[in-house]
């Protein structure tokens, strides 16, 4: 039992080395300040823009206020999405292709999976401080504060929904890190597409309403959907009455109603995850594919 918490300890230091390149921590802390700050402000500039283009042209309120905090809230919270799911699928490139020393963990007295998740746990700490300070920065810029309601912050859902989060991040992580165990190198246009898709589709800088029926379907199938939903409801509230944002589908769910929904598709990617990920360790470990390299 205590095998499986050392090889986590250990590939959670590891993870946090490698991710902030071996260097100072005065300087990673640097970065991890400007870097999430820097990203979320180029949508508060898009959003003033287009705010500013529409008062321009005669159509005031068509950009309601509310999209701000929206939009603001949605990013920070997406950076746990990015560092966790597709950091973790990462792992198996960089320490298969750059490394090359995926084999060598993998025969260790080391537990392969709990290495896996000690790298996952790091991008985690990486992703939720970037987030936190996002929101931060934000309460300290006036024209960011004045639309961040920062007294309705409900830290009891809060908690629910970053536990059930993570849980849920992690098996999606799991999932593409199993199938990077048996693609090349060029395998990781698949996690950043998969990015891309769960960006566009989750409602992260606009309401799915907006989407086509059949995009919303396939968005209400994500996982991270309901996740965003509820992040943002413990942050900032739900959006007041006659708001475009309020006439997401989500909108009319209770709490009672998307927490169970949420944990509910969280333990079927768990089982999920575990299955495909004995099947692809196993798949790879025959073919070879653990040491493996492209050559470049």
């Amino acid at each position: 039992m205590i095998e499986p918490f050392r090889t986590l300890r250990w590939s959670a230091w590891l993870g946090w080395q490698i991710e902030s390149n071996w260097a100072d921590l005065k300087l990673f802390v640097l970065y991890l300040v400007v870097k999430p700050i820097s990203s979320s402000l180029v949508l508060v500039c898009m959003f003033f823009a287009v705010r500013y283009a529409a008062e321009s042209g005669g159509q005031v309120g068509r950009v309601p206020a509310e999209f701000l905090p929206y939009v603001y809230i949605s990013n920070a919270c997406y950076g746990l999405v990015s560092t966790i799911m597709f950091g973790m699928s990462y792992v198996v490139i960089s320490d298969r292709e750059s490394y090359r020393m995926l084999k060598y963990i993998f025969i260790s007295p080391a537990q392969f999976q709990a290495y896996f998740v000690g790298r996952g746990l790091a991008r985690f700490f990486e992703g939720f401080l970037g987030g936190l300070i996002t929101i931060l920065a934000g309460l300290t810029i006036p024209l960011i504060r004045e639309s961040l309601p920062a007294g309705q912050v409900n830290f009891p859902l809060l908690f629910i929904y970053l536990a059930i989060g993570t849980v849920m991040l992690w098996s999606c992580g799991m999932i593409l890190a199993s199938a990077m165990l048996n693609m090349s190198r060029s395998g990781m246009f698949l996690s950043e597409g998969i990015a891309g898709v769960v960006y566009f589709l989750s409602g992260v800088v606009f309401p799915i309403s907006i989407l086509p029926t059949w995009l919303q379907a396939i968005s209400m199938a994500l996982p991270t959907t309901y996740w965003l939903e509820g992040m943002r409801r413990s942050l900032i509230g739900r959006p007041p009455e006659g708001s475009p944002l309020a006439a997401s589908p989500l909108n009319a769910w209770d709490d009672v109603e998307l927490i169970p929904a949420l944990a509910a598709s969280t333990v079927v990617l768990v089982v999920i995850s575990q299955w495909y990920y004995r099947r692809s360790l196993k798949r790879a470990w025959r073919n070879g594919r653990l040491e493996e390299t492209s050559g470049v």
